[in-house]
């Protein structure tokens, strides 16, 4: 895939804080899911990357944490990153979170200033949320991670543990998505916001 170097490292396209995926995947202990993921993601046809700050492609190697490259979707073409974090303090109660981010700003003006995510009502781009979509369902087949959550700023703002009991209002603007097995584990009143990813629809 051609990469536009004028929009991989933009700075007006690096502003306003990251509309994402953030997924709590397994436990610390152990890293191997969260690498199939981040070679995934990276070797999709419409994926160039990663790049270091110079636009030189890079090796992947989750031990950088973060992954910056160009999504490309049809006609439009948005920078992004994967994010890994490993909980560690302790490693024994912790867990292994992926993160696949966009910022804000490089969705206002990529597809255009009314998709504004960061709102009480977001508005995502049709393309965007099918890739989601995709993605979700996909990295499900090849790990089953313990949860998904596709919102602004939501990584680590909740754990599989706390959809147990009945989650405060501000989670209304974020959607949830589990496996079949730990949506029986959700408090009835938190199903509404949740979304089993063997029933994923693609419009």
């Amino acid at each position: 895939m051609a990469v536009d170097n004028d929009i991989l490292f933009d700075k007006k396209l690096r502003t306003g804080g990251f509309y994402e995926l953030a997924i709590q995947v397994c436990p610390s202990a152990d890293s191997e899911p969260v690498k199939q993921y981040t070679d995934y993601i990276w070797s999709l046809d419409n994926v160039a990357g990663p790049f270091d700050v110079n636009s030189n492609p890079i090796p992947i190697d989750i031990l950088n944490i973060s992954h910056d490259g160009i999504l490309n979707l049809g006609s439009y073409s948005i920078p992004f990153l994967t994010y890994n974090i490993r909980e560690d303090q302790p490693v024994e109660t912790g867990f292994n979170l992926f993160d696949i981010c966009f910022y804000t700003s490089a969705i206002e003006n990529v597809f255009g200033a009314e998709y504004q995510t960061w709102t009480e009502n977001p508005k995502v781009p049709s393309e965007l949320e099918k890739f989601f979509a995709t993605i979700v369902k996909k990295l499900y087949e090849i790990y089953p991670f313990q949860l998904a959550i596709l919102g602004f700023e939501v990584s680590g703002m909740y754990y599989l543990n706390d959809l147990k009991t009945e989650l405060i209002p501000d989670c209304e603007t974020s959607r949830f998505f589990v496996g079949q097995d730990n949506y029986e584990l959700i408090s009835i009143a938190n199903r509404k916001f949740v979304t089993p990813v063997e029933e994923i629809i693609f419009e």
